[in-house]
């Protein structure tokens, strides 16, 4: 009985059993297309839905798929989770003991027992990549550990666009509810760092093919790795001997300041760019104390010597020569804003917190302000911008001055409305170039703007203060006037697309739009003919108030933008990002080509515009939108090279920035591969070229470093005498003369058998590669 019931199993064309595995039709659609019952291409190795939604990474074929959950997750999948990073392995069939005893059918057995021992491999590899230790080399990704450029997204999760619609949700009125965050980290453990949405690298998770695309090519230029040494060798020599160039005590500071002619330059330069848009110091107090510390270098205060030290770091990098001497990947106007800057920096917390005066607060903007253009301390500058607002907020800079009443001087009252001005446009910028909320966001001020006064009608001894010009009119403080009309609105925007659990309406979004146009057609027109501009330029102004509006527009439409071609309605917010860009773009090109290049070195809005650009343009090529593509695509290509132009200045100027400089040079050769009859290997050898180019122009014009410690300290002081009534500062060396300090470099504490490829490839490879970039749902 028991054979013939085993005979009549064994003939039965189904299975008695649902518990057994089933055999399956070749899946000719993807797992997600076949989920949401969306036609699929079938394109090869990602479907056109699941590239042009960011998920290529994950579009897979495979005849396992799992079952997703209410969650999102796999059902059955094996998690393996660190620091709150979760992998999916495929799920396993469920297994049918009686089955595998009595070998079932032989082509389903033997599938199962590949799959199985594949799920086991998965497990094996994502607990190894979980328990390599922190140091285990640059190329490696929380969670999954690369091994070649070629599959390298086989043993880790993608990064996804959360930018999608996540179902049905609750309508506006009137339209579709999106995800706008996406956020990004990188790094491992506690070493982290959190981008949000507004910050440009956050477009990569969307750019699946662009990513793939770079690290092929890094990968494949062998002669990189050897260049980025020969840069950190000169950097870690000079960083041996620059030790003993810091100033130990406050007299010592005159020393660090270059020749009259220089200052006198640097001067100026700051009070034509930088003291146009934020108000820190007041010219005339400014320039008075300056002659007298010309005349007689002991007379200065020593807060002054700080202050005048910040005014030419943030003005350095911008008066450099059209080709700038190096040290290592740094520029020596760099190298001497950052000396400059840790002066400053080590002076001021020796100051009494008890006696604070006008002074050290222009320091503490001036000091945020240096840092930016010189990216010093990049990574730490949002929370210093914060910090900066909570001390103006504990001095009560956020209530009116007039509160005071007699204990606070009319020039004083004023200069307290501009540093608060400048406080908050500062924190501002700061917090959506990293995509972080603003210190600002609902915070409770009564401050009023500043006056629309020019400096020399605000004495310091005066008893009242002027009447403000209109808006027309053109002055010293316009910048700060005009803006502070929209800042409410940026400042709310910015909360809104930093909000990681915000979902738009596109009603919402038009509605920003619409506010953010309004403030554009408010700005005024000084450039065509005011009396009140008294023939100064107002460029420079004019720009800035119209990019940080116009760059909202940008943050708003762009999660639209790339849901244009599931939805018609978002084509609108595809012009508008292009629209935007492109105007953002020629401004920036306009003031770099006018020799102003202050908004080049303090902003980053052009290089967002560039990937944004970059990515509806694929958008358009994968959807074969012949229509955009043949009226524009030239205009496309066109801005991407300007903003490679703006990019090679910045970096000639800096001497450091080539990521992002890498960023566009391989996504406008990515486009151009993509927009040509076939996929040509051409442009991707000549992005590669380019970077090498700008590695090469460094390299070849180093600055010795002997003589660069000379520069850099030119009056080296000593006390021979310490009487207490006076210190007498004798003159050690000069310019012509032999420094007493210069070390013997080849005594210098480096080894070049520390160094390795994952240290020095490219200063941090992961950047380059993005291996250890990760979404946060």
């Amino acid at each position: 009985m028991q054979s013939i019931s085993q005979s009549r199993i064994s003939k039965s064309p189904r299975p008695v059993s649902s518990d057994k595995p089933k055999r399956r039709r070749k899946a000719l659609a993807c797992y997600d297309c076949r989920r949401r019952k969306l036609k699929c291409d079938r394109a090869q190795p990602a479907c056109g839905r699941c590239r042009k939604g960011g998920l290529a990474d994950s579009c897979s074929y495979q005849e396992y798929p799992g079952v997703r959950g209410r969650g999102g997750e796999e059902e059955g999948s094996f998690l393996v989770q660190s620091s709150g990073y979760t992998l999916h392995s495929p799920p396993v069939p469920h297994h049918d003991p009686v089955r595998a005893a009595t070998g079932g059918e032989g082509t389903e057995q033997h599938q199962y027992q590949q799959h199985q021992q594949h799920q086991e491999s998965a497990r094996d590899r994502s607990v190894v990549a979980l328990a390599a230790p922190p140091n285990a080399g640059s190329w490696q990704l929380l969670g999954g550990a690369l091994s070649s450029a070629k599959g390298v997204n086989e043993e880790r999760p993608s990064i996804r666009s959360n930018a999608e619609d996540d179902g049905p949700g609750p309508q506006g009125p009137g339209g579709e509810r999106l995800r706008v965050q996406t956020t990004t980290m990188r790094g491992q453990n506690f070493k982290t760092h959190y981008y949000g949405s507004t910050n440009p690298i956050s477009l990569i998770s969307h750019f699946p093919e662009l990513r793939s695309f770079m690290k092929e090519t890094i990968m494949q230029r062998t002669s990189l790795p050897g260049l980025q040494r020969e840069l950190k060798v000169l950097q870690v020599k000079w960083k041996a001997m620059r030790t003993d160039l810091l100033p130990q005590h406050e007299w010592e500071l005159v020393g660090l300041l270059p020749d009259p002619e220089t200052m006198d330059a640097h001067v100026g330069l700051y009070f034509d760019t930088f003291e146009k848009i934020y108000r820190i110091l007041h010219y005339p107090s400014f320039m008075n104390e300056y002659e007298s510390f010309r005349q007689d270098s002991r007379t200065a205060r020593p807060a002054f010597i700080v202050i005048l030290m910040l005014v030419l770091a943030c003005v350095g990098c911008l008066a450099s020569p059209a080709q700038p001497k190096y040290i290592g990947d740094s520029a020596m106007a760099r190298e001497r804003a950052t000396l400059w800057i840790e002066a400053a920096a080590a002076w001021l917390p020796k100051q009494s917190q008890k006696h604070i005066y006008l002074a050290i607060w222009q320091i503490r903007c001036l000091l945020l302000v240096a840092k930016m253009v010189n990216v010093v301390k990049k990574k730490r500058t949002w929370t210093a911008a914060g910090t900066l607002v909570r001390e103006a907020m504990s001095a009560g800079f956020h209530r009116d001055p007039t509160i005071l009443g007699d204990r606070v001087s009319v020039f004083d009252l004023e200069m307290r409305r501009r540093l608060w001005a400048t406080i908050l446009e500062l924190e501002l910028q700061i917090s959506t170039d990293r995509g972080m909320p603003s210190a600002s966001a609902a915070l409770p001020s009564d401050t009023v703007p500043p006056l629309n006064i020019e400096d020399d009608e605000l004495a310091v001894d005066a008893e009242s203060l002027p009447a403000s010009h209109p808006r027309q009119v053109y002055t010293g403080c316009s910048y700060l006037c005009v803006s502070a009309s929209s800042f409410a609105l940026r400042t709310s925007l910015n909360s809104l697309v930093n909000d990681i659990h915000a979902q738009s309406v596109y009603e919402e979004v038009l509605r920003g739009e619409e506010k953010v146009m309004t403030e554009l057609q408010r700005l005024p027109g000084w450039n065509e003919a005011t009396p009140g501009t008294a023939g100064r330029d107002s460029t420079l102004t004019r720009a800035l108030l119209d990019i940080q509006l116009r760059h909202f527009l940008i943050l708003l439409h762009a999660p639209f933008a790339r849901q244009a071609d599931t939805n018609p309605r978002y084509s609108l917010s595809r012009m508008v990002c292009f629209n935007a860009a492109f105007r953002i773009i020629e401004q920036h090109r306009q003031l770099t080509e006018a020799g102003n290049h202050l908004l080049l070195l303090l902003r980053q809005d052009y290089f967002k515009s560039a990937l944004n650009i970059c990515h509806n343009l694929y958008i358009a090529i994968s959807l074969h939108d012949n229509l955009l593509l043949q009226s524009n695509s030239h205009t496309f290509i066109e801005h991407i090279e300007h903003v490679l132009h703006l990019l090679e200045e910045k970096t000639s100027r800096l001497g450091t920035g080539y990521t992002h400089y890498w960023y566009i040079a391989a996504a406008s050769a990515f486009l151009r591969s993509r927009l040509g009859p076939t996929h040509s290997p051409v442009p991707r050898e000549e992005a590669i070229h380019e970077v090498v180019r700008q590695y090469h122009r460094v390299l070849a014009h180093q600055e010795d470093l002997r003589k660069a410690k000379d520069l850099l300290f030119p009056l080296r002081l000593v006390s021979v005498s310490h009487s207490t009534e006076a210190v007498v500062h004798v003159l050690l060396t000069d310019l012509a003369g032999a420094s007493l300090l210069d070390p013997d470099l080849a005594h210098a504490p480096f080894n070049q058998e520390d160094l390795s490829l994952e240290e020095f490839f490219f200063g941090n490879p992961a950047a380059w590669t993005f291996d250890n970039l990760w979404e946060m749902h």
